[in-house]
């Protein structure tokens, strides 16, 4: 059935919203299948792949919510390789702190310096790392190094995107009762759409490049 008008603007904001529900519920449902430490990544990898096939065009439910499975299903394995090293640098840095916060004078500053920058750039690289892995088809280490000089090359689009994540933040906390049901989802669009701007004009500019190329 298609509308035309306002209805049909209304019908798409409605199956936009049921689909970012019923994501949010698939992403706890198969994170605690995962026993959540091998299932966060994966259900956050399929999250971004199949938020990146809605805003490509793809506005089925049905299909969407089987792209999400069977990627979850696929990416079990190899994305937790990716998870695991995230998980074990954060647990890392957290230790790490409550040494650090034990220091005094010169030692103290410079090593408070010295962790807000690494955390800094852990920050980014968790940014990024599930939409590059949604996007590209890479060798597991380049995800991290990618995800890092990807805010480096765009840094409006990285600015952006805490401003974003800090207004979200905001709206979540002032209405806590939409978290369960659309924070993970709504961040992850959030962080899809931003992405998805940068990876389609970077696409445009190679096949420009290539095109040229060829000419000469």
């Amino acid at each position: 059935m298609t509308f035309e008008g306002w209805k049909g603007k209304l019908y798409s904001i409605v199956e936009l919203i049921t689909l970012l529900a019923v994501l949010q519920l698939m992403w706890i449902g198969l994170t605690l299948l995962g026993l959540v430490l091998f299932g966060v990544t994966p259900a956050s990898v399929a999250m971004f792949t199949t938020l990146r096939k809605r805003l490509q065009g793809e506005d089925r439910l049905k299909q969407l919510v089987k792209t999400y499975w069977d990627t979850y299903k696929v990416e079990f394995i190899p994305s937790n390789k990716i998870g695991i090293i995230i998980i074990a640098v954060g647990y890392f840095l957290t230790i790490n702190f409550q040494i650090i916060s034990t220091f005094q004078g010169m030692m103290g500053l410079i090593s408070l310096t010295i962790f807000i920058t690494i955390s800094i750039i852990y920050g980014v690289m968790v940014l990024n790392i599930f939409q590059i892995y949604a996007h590209y088809e890479l060798p597991y280490f380049r995800y991290f190094a990618v995800s890092i000089l990807f805010s480096i090359a765009y840094p409006l689009q990285m600015i952006g995107s805490i401003v974003g994540l800090t207004i979200l933040y905001l709206i979540f906390t002032w209405i806590p009762g939409l978290l369960p049901f659309f924070g993970i989802s709504v961040t992850a669009l959030f962080l899809t759409w931003m992405s998805s701007n940068i990876f389609k004009k970077k696409a445009e500019a190679e096949s420009r490049l290539e095109v040229t190329t060829q000419t000469h």
